[in-house]
């Protein structure tokens, strides 16, 4: 077998080079073809739209409550009123929604009965995030042989492949900057560096000869110089262990190439470029936007006391289970968060990150980028 060209060439359709994307392609009546982008003004309509024709009939009745009681919380949470008491309706909104998509996308016929499957816990009583830390809790048969599920973990387990271990701990320390909304914010408030770079480019690239494809990633060099790091540093904290940098190219741009190609059988790469994406998408973190390109995408770097981070949609999920827990059980630690340093951060969380978090969760319902129409 030839070796792969390692320039390779990118990967088109009709001569056009296929968007990067975490759903790239899907099946069509003419073959395979590039995913298209759904433009939403509800995304909950899209969720009740997935849940009505593809959750299994035995589970849709139940997934359906789950859902009008989330997007009831959700309107709760993102209205006006007194900001002390909108993080509970915000958590249970994520835990319904939650639900909805594991009784949909998961192995469960019901998650009745189901726990938060995390606990926060602070050794100081303080609940701030130097001093916070969630515990998780695994889903469990009981001895009477009922079944316990943890949302949590049933959530990391369809949304990963691979349940959580009870007892694993995530400090809020580690939480907070992990949150892409707002990371200036936390940023100024805790004097560390930024951890988010953006990038300028993700790229399929492929070798007809050798049959094999990879994913190029590209960064403008002045944004990683102004930090005083360097192109490896990123590398090295960003969770891509496969990759490498390219060197002897435009000093302009930094170009990080997967080591390892992947094989594809098909005659074109298209209808493969999910197990490329699969390799990688939880090391990604992205915003959602009102104008093209509809998604920014970004490597968070995590430094190594704090690694491995939590996959985007997870991190968003536990800190909002965090703000939720303090609100309802110690609403007096919550009012103390508001007045330190970080209350300008847990005010931009509450207030924004609850959209971002409705249109990454109905993107992975509907396995399709779901964007908000910059129209009225």
């Amino acid at each position: 077998m030839s070796s792969p060209d390692p320039r390779g060439h990118p990967v088109t359709f009709n001569g056009r080079a296929v968007d990067f994307s975490f759903w790239p392609s899907r099946s069509s009546a003419h073959g395979v073809v590039p995913q298209t982008r759904l433009f939403a003004i509800d995304p909950w309509g899209i969720i009740r739209q997935v849940v009505e024709n593809e959750c299994p009939a035995t589970r849709r009745t139940e997934a359906l409550a789950c859902l009008t009681q989330a997007q009831a919380f959700f309107e709760v949470g993102t209205g006006s009123g007194n900001e002390a008491a909108r993080p509970v309706a915000l958590y249970y909104s994520c835990l319904n929604a939650a639900k909805t998509y594991c009784l949909t996308r998961g192995p469960h016929e019901t998650l009745a009965g189901g726990s938060h499957g995390l606990v926060a816990h602070s050794p100081n009583n303080v609940y701030d995030f130097a001093d916070a830390f969630l515990e998780t809790k695994s889903s469990h048969t009981s001895s009477a042989g009922a079944f316990k599920p943890q949302i949590f973990d049933e959530m990391t387990a369809v949304l990963t492949g691979s349940p959580v271990s009870t007892g694993t701990t995530y400090p809020m320390s580690a939480i907070a900057p992990q949150i892409l909304s707002g990371h200036r914010l936390w940023v100024e408030a805790s004097g560390e560096e930024e951890r988010f770079f953006e990038l300028r480019s993700a790229n399929f690239r492929h070798d007809p000869a050798s049959k094999t494809m990879w994913l190029e990633i590209e960064m403008l060099a002045d944004d990683i110089a102004r930090f005083g790091i360097s192109a490896q540093d990123v590398l090295d904290h960003s969770g891509l262990v496969d990759f490498e940098l390219l060197t002897g190219g435009d000093p302009a741009r930094v170009i990080l190439r997967e080591r390892t190609p992947l094989h594809y059988i098909a005659p074109a790469p298209l209808a493969e470029l999910d197990l490329l994406v699969q390799r990688v998408r939880h090391h990604l973190w992205m915003t959602v936007m009102l104008i093209p390109p509809y998604r920014r995408y970004y490597l968070y770097l995590c430094p190594p006391a704090e690694a491995p981070s939590l996959p985007q949609l997870l991190s968003m999920y536990a800190a909002t289970y965090f703000f939720g827990s303090i609100t309802r059980y110690r609403p007096d630690k919550f009012d103390d968060l508001l007045r330190g340093p970080f209350g300008p951060r847990v005010r931009d969380f509450i207030t924004g990150q609850p959209r971002q978090f409705l249109y990454q969760l109905a993107s992975e319902m509907v396995r399709r980028d779901v964007a908000r129409p910059s129209i009225l």
